[in-house]
């Protein structure tokens, strides 16, 4: 299904990962959660994160040069990852996996833009969700998920866009969006129960005009 126009949820989903944007350190201190919180400025920055339950959050912001994301997450608590990075060369490689439900919000703006991610829900009543933006340049997505209520949202805005998801087990649903230039091949995998929304749109498309009738 293609649809000229976002839909609404979409747009909420978008307008959640542009505020991971304003995400800082000493906000993430002020909260009573437990996890992991990283800020990193300029030239080569790398994060490697591993956690094993400490209630599994992780907050991530990454702003310029050559950004890293090697982020593990297993263990029987919920896990919870929230990654930003802007600009330069950015590339998050990201593993949930356990028993609770899973949260992925992942933004990246500009540049390399590449993302490898893996969900893996144990529990039966878990939750697995992505929402991934990924705005100009590079722009590539491999999203595996594997769980009874997989939940995906996937936007490209600009430049190359290749994208890969695939769903497996029950409940899935998953909405991609491509907005402007390279438009990939749809590679979706869905197993089980499954909802789907495609999105593609490229807004450096033109027509011609109809023919002129006789006489015209």
């Amino acid at each position: 299904m293609t649809n000229a126009a976002l839909p609404s949820r979409i747009a909420t989903g978008l307008a959640a990962c542009a505020l991971l944007a304003t995400a800082t350190v000493a906000q993430a201190q002020s909260s009573p959660e437990r996890g992991v919180f990283v800020t990193q400025i300029g030239d080569a920055p790398r994060a490697e994160i591993t956690q094993r339950n400490a209630d599994s959050l992780a907050r991530v912001v990454q702003d310029g040069a050559n950004n890293q994301v090697d982020l593990t997450q297993e263990g029987g608590a919920p896990h919870r990852a929230q990654i930003v990075q802007d600009g330069d060369d950015n590339t998050a490689n990201a593993v949930q996996d356990g028993e609770g439900s899973t949260d992925l919000a992942l933004a990246q703006e500009g540049n390399g833009n590449n993302a490898i991610l893996l969900q893996r829900e144990q529990s039966a009543i878990g939750e697995t969700s992505a929402t991934i933006l990924q705005r100009g340049n590079g722009n590539s997505i491999i999203l595996a998920q594997d769980g009874n209520d997989n939940q995906a949202l996937l936007t490209q805005e600009g430049d190359n866009n290749l994208m890969t998801a695939g769903q497996i087990d029950s409940g899935n649903r998953l909405e991609w969006n491509q907005i402007g230039d390279g438009l990939a091949d749809l590679q979706i995998v869905q197993t089980g129960g499954s909802t789907i929304q495609v999105t593609q749109s490229n807004s450096g498309a033109t027509f011609a005009p109809p023919p002129s009738g006789p006489g015209g």
